[in-house]
């Protein structure tokens, strides 16, 4: 930051306490940047709007909490999320023990009775530059959680999300779109969609999505660690290393289609554990794209897909792992992998695939005894 000023603010009572934010918010930016600090208490708000060199501090015993009125969530003619940015910015950071509670609740009920709707997300930070979120409890979303857009050199350590009402559809945790240089650790989260989904899809703005680091983290309820569904302008260097999922309908995923689809490139998984894990790897080609998409081009191609050190048990099945007959997956590498599931792996579509000391409910993987590859060539070790 440009300064160490520090503006503080009291908390209300259940009228908006927008203005004051906001307000504290441009004069830091206009004096050089420096932190708004929230104290004990829960501060009601309609969106707001980060800017340069500020960072946002809510205390241990504050609440941010997203109005329950819905029609405060749009500004203008616009729908708004509770808290993003306008244009380029640079080193914004939201942090201080606290909670930003997006008060979803009264979105995910009109959802239900209509599900054409449009819902804000909670935290949709584009085209930043140094972004942090740090130390928080983040939880009850409208829509998406955490949408970091377009943004370069992201930090999201020690956060806590858990959204597990029935009704909160679609409340993805982490969603990391046309990023670069990214580092998710020591998170927990348990939601209504993607626990994460990296996602690179339209016009990149920095080169698709590249050099993401997912460490440490804890995934409950929700449906896994995804890349896609859209990965039109492709995705380099994934690692994930030191993460347990429990409960999930999947565990490392990747789901694109015909139309949506690009180069996934470099994805490596290291010592991971799972529990009651339905699928604990799954990696498909055909998901549910829209009407009217051209299906002949955007094809989905997988090269160069490592995972080491892994243990599943209580799975519904080993694996699923599909290419397509246009897209062949190459060089697929399973070493170290221990699995108990109801049913095998299934895998088609795919070239150059190895396996080393993989395990297969408590029997050596083997080809058409717990593993059934079909249009498979290039197999090394089962």
């Amino acid at each position: 930051m440009a300064n160490d000023s520090t503006l503080t603010i009291l908390a209300g009572d259940t009228t908006l306490q927008t203005a004051y934010i906001q307000g504290a918010i441009n004069y830091c930016n206009l004096t050089g940047g420096g932190t708004v600090r929230l104290t004990a208490g829960t501060y009601r708000t309609a969106p707001l709007t980060m800017k340069s060199n500020i960072t946002l501090r809510i205390d241990s015993a504050a609440t941010l909490l997203g109005s329950p009125n819905m029609a405060d969530w749009t500004v203008g003619s616009s729908l708004k999320n509770l808290i993003s940015n306008s244009g380029t910015i640079t080193n914004v950071r939201l942090t201080g023990g606290g909670i930003i509670d997006g008060n979803g609740r009264p979105w995910w009920i009109a959802f239900a009775a209509d599900n054409t709707i449009a819902r804000p997300r909670l935290i949709y930070l584009s085209n930043v530059t140094n972004l942090t979120i740090d130390s928080l409890a983040i939880q009850n979303a409208p829509t998406f959680h955490i949408v970091p857009n377009n943004c370069k050199n992201v930090v999201i350590d020690h956060v806590t999300i858990n959204t597990l009402d029935v009704l909160a559809k679609n409340t993805d945790g982490i969603d990391p779109s046309q990023c670069s240089n990214v580092l998710i650790t020591n998170c927990s989260i348990s939601d209504g969609d993607d626990n994460i989904a990296i996602k690179s899809s339209g016009a990149p703005a920095i080169g698709g999505c590249q050099d993401i680091t997912v460490a440490n983290c804890f995934f409950g309820i929700g449906h896994g660690l995804s890349i896609g569904s859209g990965t039109s302008s492709g995705y380099t260097n994934l690692r994930v290393t030191g993460c347990n999922f429990v409960g999930t309908t999947s565990g490392i995923r990747i789901k694109s289609g015909r139309g949506i689809g690009g180069l996934v490139y470099n994805v490596y998984y290291s010592n991971i554990t799972m529990k009651n894990v339905t699928n604990p790897i799954y990696s498909t080609f055909d998901y549910p794209i829209p009407a009217g998409t051209d299906t002949l081009t955007k094809i989905p191609v997988l090269n160069n897909f490592f995972i080491n050190n892994l243990t599943a048990t209580g799975s519904g099945n080993a694996g699923i792992i599909n290419g397509l007959a246009n897209s062949i997956l190459q060089n697929i590498v399973f070493t170290n992998v221990n699995i108990t599931a109801k049913k095998g792996m299934t895998m088609s579509y795919a070239n150059r695939v190895t396996f080393k000391n993989v395990i297969i409910n408590r029997v050596a993987a083997k080809n058409g005894k717990n593993v059934i590859a079909t249009n498979v060539t290039g197999t090394n070790g089962f």
